[in-house]
């Protein structure tokens, strides 16, 4: 009895250890678009995107780093509500952004077809082979059988009635600016060794470049790290939200909320980029209602982000807050705060494992507290494409430096 019983526990633990062994054991991002959420004035959903129901949403991807199999993260980290997902699917996108016949796959979730997320939860597909090469885009298909707008990253999608998650293309589409509950895309596979998080504003997401271009500082620097034969062993997170604060809630959680989330729990993350605190240092609209810190308070903060990154392992890189004068909340009191802060970033660099110094490289010839003109998209605070490459070359070699 003994030996009849062994054999086929023997083959059972021999088929779990096979199944198991196609399973990368190391993931890292490919994309990133952490969730933003409800703004305060909106946590009906008016004003953050249509809800779907009974509706198939197609969020378009760009991937930054080659590997052999992915996994998709969906977001309803921010959310009091479950969210049910009834299928989902991935495909490749051609040069021109038409889907590529033979490309599609069904993603499962514990091998099933569908699933409910938890409220407050992530979760991630089942992994599946899938080649993917840098710089290629795919996209990532849902159908959402209930009404359902998730508190996510608001972005262009696009939208087709019923659940056509297994169409290659969507019948009637309908381009809306909503909810992408896809939060990453994990690859395993790759020869990437070190995951910078660039964390920060919308001048680290890439606010006035040219969409759909992929023209952000972290966008440009990935490339340019994969040019460079001592760069290939890098993989970016872009955490920037527009918007964000170091200290207040608004546009995303607040810096020091969301930091563990975004940037401290992203796979693989070895090092991060912290570019925040020029919408804490802008005059606020009314001091009665929100609250605008001091240049100390700042401080406390990147000290905190500090301490907790440090905490887990990280390397911490700090850039220099660049110049705004003429941004439309830009004042006196303003600018000394931001100047309060550069000269603690750089008094502190003995502390850090970098500095990259966008504020001296953004400053416009003879006015220093003022973003270069040319490269600038004229608000003076949001860089342009060029502004954007000067920023990436000017992180390349702090980047570089790291090593692999």
């Amino acid at each position: 009895m003994k030996t009849t019983l062994l054999a086929p526990t023997l083959f059972g633990l021999f088929a779990l250890t096979a199944a198991h062994a196609v399973v990368p054991d190391r993931w890292v991002p490919a994309w990133a678009s952490p969730p933003i959420g409800y703004e305060p004035d909106t946590r009906d959903g008016k004003g953050f995107g249509r809800p779907f129901k009974d509706e198939t949403v197609r969020q378009e991807i760009r991937v930054g780093v080659t590997g052999r199999s992915v996994r998709v993260r969906f977001t309803n980290e921010l959310s009091d509500a479950p969210l049910r997902i009834g299928a989902a699917s991935i495909l490749r996108l051609d040069a021109d952004g038409k889907p590529v016949p033979g490309s599609l796959r069904s993603l499962q979730f514990g091998q099933a077809r569908g699933v409910t997320v938890p409220a407050r939860a992530p979760m991630l597909s089942d992994p599946i082979a899938y080649p993917v090469q840098a710089g290629e885009r795919v996209a990532v298909s849902i159908h959402y059988p209930d009404e359902t707008a998730a508190p996510a990253h608001a972005q262009m999608v696009d939208v087709a009635a019923g659940d056509v998650t297994a169409m290659l293309n969507l019948p009637a589409p309908r381009h809306a600016r909503a909810s992408g509950v896809v939060s990453a895309l994990e690859v395993g596979g790759t020869t990437a060794t070190r995951v910078l998080v660039t964390f920060g504003d919308s001048i680290t997401e890439g606010a006035g470049a040219s969409p759909g271009k992929a023209m952000s500082w972290p966008d440009q620097l990935g490339r340019m790290l994969a040019a460079n034969a001592r760069g290939r062993c890098w993989a970016i997170a872009n955490a920037g939200i527009s918007g964000n604060r170091l200290l207040s809630s608004g546009r995303g959680p607040n810096a020091l909320s969301r930091l563990d989330r975004d940037a401290l729990s992203v796979p693989g993350a070895t090092h991060i980029v912290v570019l925040e605190g020029i919408n804490d240092i802008g005059k606020v609209k009314d001091p009665a209602k929100d609250w605008q810190p001091t240049a100390p308070q700042l401080i406390a903060a990147y000290e905190q982000i500090l301490a907790r990154a440090k905490a887990r392992g990280l390397k911490v890189i700090f850039g220099t807050v660049l110049p705004y004068e003429g941004a439309a909340y830009a004042s006196p009191e303003g600018e000394q705060r931001r100047e309060a802060v550069n000269r603690w970033i750089r008094a502190n660099t003995r502390r850090f494992d970098g500095v990259i110094d966008f504020d001296l490289a953004m400053q416009e010839p003879g006015k220093p507290t003022v973003m270069r003109l040319p490269e600038q998209i004229g608000d003076h605070l949001h860089p342009n494409d060029a502004g954007y490459t000067r920023m990436a070359k000017t992180a390349l070699p702090v980047i570089l430096a790291q090593g692999c």
